[in-house]
């Protein structure tokens, strides 16, 4: 598709250049060459124009870097399973025998844990 249109351009190209060596001095009668320059200059132009944005669109095509993939969202660690009651009263106390808290911690957080049943 781009080499029809640059073949066309150089026809153009030459028809014009043709009678641009045409050295005698402008007449009035002359107005219908001149428009037919401004004609086809134009139309090169559109040429130009069009062969350009063809050129731009395909090399988007071309080398356009594919849109970058989202990942898959991951998904939240799963909450562990909530402890009864002989569990949390179990950990407290060994808590307690351990030495990580004191008498009177322990029986706050005793007294919490059975408030909850």
């Amino acid at each position: 598709m781009v080499r029809h249109s640059v073949k066309g351009l150089a026809v153009l190209l030459v028809a014009t250049a043709a009678m641009l060596q045409d050295s005698r001095p402008a007449k009035a009668g002359d107005a219908g060459a001149f428009l037919g320059g401004v004609v086809a200059g134009h139309v090169v132009g559109g040429f130009v124009r069009r062969d350009k944005a063809r050129t731009q669109a395909e090399m988007d095509r071309t080398y356009r870097a594919p849109p970058p993939q989202q990942a898959a969202p991951v998904a939240a660690p799963a909450a562990p399973p909530p402890q009864s009651v002989e569990q949390r009263l179990t950990q407290l106390d060994d808590l307690a025998r351990k030495g990580y808290i004191n008498k009177d911690e322990y029986q706050t957080r005793r007294k919490a844990i059975l408030d909850s049943m």
